[in-house]
């Protein structure tokens, strides 16, 4: 018997898939990506990644919207909304397509759903039995290893503790949208495994375990009450009103493909190895009725932190500079910052929803263990002190036939030592109207004091924080009599007080527009258009002066990025041409060139996907470099960042072996021909190019 069970299974893993290779990311999904990282705002993108790739294994049901609800952060309040209805006067969606006959849904928003949700009959909610979870549970394992073949100046002298290697692995347990466990491992390049500071073995353990629908049943096995929501345990985060009292994880500074009004998700478990940011204890959303919502957390962590110069890491001093929030563990430097700073967070949300109407009331108080005192710069006397801060606010949301209006005010108080009391506030309102089903327009203002002070707080706005800011923008989204679709933002602000680079108020202005059309003629075939100006104010230098005041410029930034796609049976090729242009008021002109050409391949007779890349850039200034989504392997996904001059080419495979198993391996090469020497600092490779290679295997059963 156990024999028979044994070939059962080897044949399970090894026989061939006679099913076609999952396709790699979408178009649309890495341009999503592109514009996160030219923002700089990597960690929205990892948790983006993470989304796109636990609802692509898992879709999200579009008739259960409920679910719906709590899984997709870029579908407008409106949306949903009209979502609902549809579904109330026409009943359940029978393909993903019949998203484009609801109003407010644009071929933007749809595409990027489409590889995340599907269309079924709902399910009715079951009593969780051991029985149902081992049947109907699914696991998933990655696992993961790359290098680069040259040595950086880190490895050479022995500066970093650990080899080049990054080692991941990750297992997911998850039953339908109710139950899911997370365990992972990381190792950065750089950092040591199981030797010198990393006795521990990994750098970074994730962990979390989400539980939804807790619900009391009757005899007869029907539901009385759901009275928890959502259960989470572990690594989380929170996600409230648009951002201003409290939101962690997943959340764009600025939107371009989608509308402006955020959705908080409310509570869900961090990404696998985001490595910084997040809530750490336990977390709940309870049911109060019908209409009403109360979230409940409490969270410690022990975050990485800079320590004062000449202070070491046992050093037993009482206060930091700075939150420390690379993850890299590399050098004593780097090591020494570790864990250096207790963080207790605690607090509530309420909120009240009916069909038109939502409002919320968030309260959060965060206690470290010890002081921050910042390094004395010229621009940073408003930045947060102290050991205590408590924020409070309120946001909301209401319909009105075809505007959704919302917004958040909230408040700080802290008392950093020393110096008076800071009570300051952080508002945001705005309103979504949609004309008719082809087009929609939104708009917003926001006012962000010089003194707001949050750590955990992500909003709209041109800073990493809310905080020293104003402004106002328009959105615009439409399909365009030609047969193509528009996406336009403009964004206007001003900062009153001096921030990094620039120590004086300064304003600035950022205009996006992106156009696409699918050709009617030639099947297959489409065009994507992106243009982004953006004008903002800075210092000269640090250091010019005249008559004791720094002198600052106008800078202005011009990118043009156009895309023809063609797709015809297994192939789908993509050619790009960019150019980027930057000057100021003062400084010289740099400009940057960039031309690629991309093939996929995935043959219809075998589970294989074959996809190569080759460039050729020349940027000739860090203010004009420009990024570029590469196609690669879940946990591994980002935008590579153009400059100099040279090219880069990359190859990708991955092999489906059986339904449950794949297999893949990347390699790519860029090379300078302007330069001797790869990268700087610790990453400086004595050579003009850099080979890197990544291999990763995927279980699922």
């Amino acid at each position: 018997m156990k024999r028979k069970l044994f070939a059962v299974l080897l044949l399970w893993l090894l026989c061939p898939s006679a099913a076609r290779a999952q396709e790699l990311l979408p178009s649309v999904w890495q341009y999503y990506l592109e514009q996160l990282s030219d923002e700089g705002d990597d960690e929205t993108a990892e948790d983006m990644l993470e989304l796109y790739e636990s609802l692509h294994d898992t879709p999200s049901n579009l008739n259960d919207t409920v679910a719906l609800l709590s899984v997709i952060p870029f579908v407008s309040d409106l949306q949903r909304e009209r979502l609902r209805l549809y579904i109330k006067m026409y009943g359940a969606l029978l393909s993903v397509d019949e998203l484009y006959a609801i109003n407010g849904f644009d071929s933007l928003t749809v595409e990027l759903l489409r590889p995340i949700v599907k269309a079924e009959p709902l399910e009715s909610l079951q009593p969780l039995t051991l029985k149902e979870l081992l049947t109907h549970g699914r696991s998933n394992l990655v696992m993961g290893i790359g290098g680069t073949v040259e040595q950086a100046r880190g490895y050479r002298d022995s500066i970093y503790e650990g080899d080049n290697l990054r080692l991941m692995w990750r297992y997911r347990y998850k039953y339908k949208d109710r139950i899911q466990f997370q365990l992972s491992a990381d190792k950065d390049p750089g950092e040591a495994l199981f030797a010198a500071s990393q006795r521990r073995g990994f750098d970074f353990y994730g962990y979390s375990l989400l539980v939804n629908d807790m619900a009391r049943w009757r005899s007869d096995g029907t539901i009385r009450n759901v009275y928890i929501k959502r259960f989470v345990a572990g690594q989380y985060h929170l996600q409230f009103g648009q951002g201003l009292t409290l939101w962690s994880g997943f959340g764009p500074r600025m939107t371009m493909n989608t509308g402006i009004n955020r959705y908080a998700q409310g509570l869900r478990p961090n990404g696998a190895f985001t490595e910084y940011g997040y809530m750490q204890g336990v977390a709940a959303i309870l049911s109060l009725g019908s209409r009403w919502n109360v979230s409940l957390f409490a969270s410690y962590v022990d975050r990485d932190a800079t320590l004062p110069r000449n202070a070491s890491s046992n050093s037993g001093v009482d206060w930091v500079q700075s939150i420390y929030n690379s993850g890299y563990h590399r050098t004593t430097t780097e090591v020494g910052k570790r864990n250096q700073l207790g963080e207790t967070l605690f607090g509530t949300h309420w909120e009240y929803r009916n069909s038109n109407l939502r409002l919320g009331m968030t309260a959060v108080a965060t206690l470290l263990s010890k002081a921050i005192v910042p390094a004395t710069y010229v621009y940073n006397d408003n930045a947060f002190r102290g050991k205590a801060n408590f924020n409070a606010g309120f946001d909301f949301a209401y319909r009105s036939r075809r505007v959704m209006w919302f917004g958040e005010a909230s408040f700080c108080a802290n008392r950093p030592d020393s110096m008076a009391s800071n009570l300051s506030p952080a508002v945001l309102a705005g309103a979504e109207f949609l004309i008719n089903s082809s087009h929609s327009l939104s708009s917003y203002a926001r006012y962000y004091s010089p003194t707001y002070h949050n750590l955990h707080a992500n909003a709209i706005g041109q800073n990493g924080t809310p905080q020293n800011e104003m402004g106002v923008g328009l959105n615009y989204r439409g399909r365009l009599m030609w047969g193509g679709e528009a996406v336009a933002r403009a964004d206007w602000y001003r900062f009153p007080h001096m921030k990094y680079l620039a120590y004086a108020p300064t304003h600035g202005q950022e205009y996006n527009l992106m156009l696409s059309r699918a050709s009617r003629r030639i099947k297959g075939l489409a065009l994507n258009v992106r243009y982004r100006y953006k004008e903002r104010g800075r210092n000269i230098t640090p250091s010019t002066q005249v008559d004791g005041r720094y002198l600052l410029e106008q800078t202005y930034r011009h990118q043009c990025m156009v895309d023809v796609e063609y797709k015809t049976g297994s192939w789908r090729l993509v050619s790009r041409m960019g150019y980027a242009h930057y000057h100021g008021d003062v400084t010289e002109a740099g400009r940057g060139l960039l031309f690629y050409q991309d093939v996929h391949y995935t043959p219809s007779t075998l589970p294989l996907t074959v996809a190569a890349r080759i460039a050729l850039f020349d940027v000739n200034d860090y203010e004009a470099r420009m990024y570029a989504a590469e196609s690669d392997f879940i946990y591994n996904y980002s935008s590579t960042l153009y400059q100099n001059e040279g090219c880069r080419f990359y190859l990708l495979l991955r092999y489906d072996i059986t339904p449950h198993w794949n297999i893949g391996f990347k390699y790519s090469i860029t090379a300078y021909s302007d330069k001797d020497t790869f990268g700087s600092g610790y990453e400086q490779i004595e050579a003009n190019h850099r080979q890197q290679w990544r291999l990763q295997i995927r279980l699922k059963w």
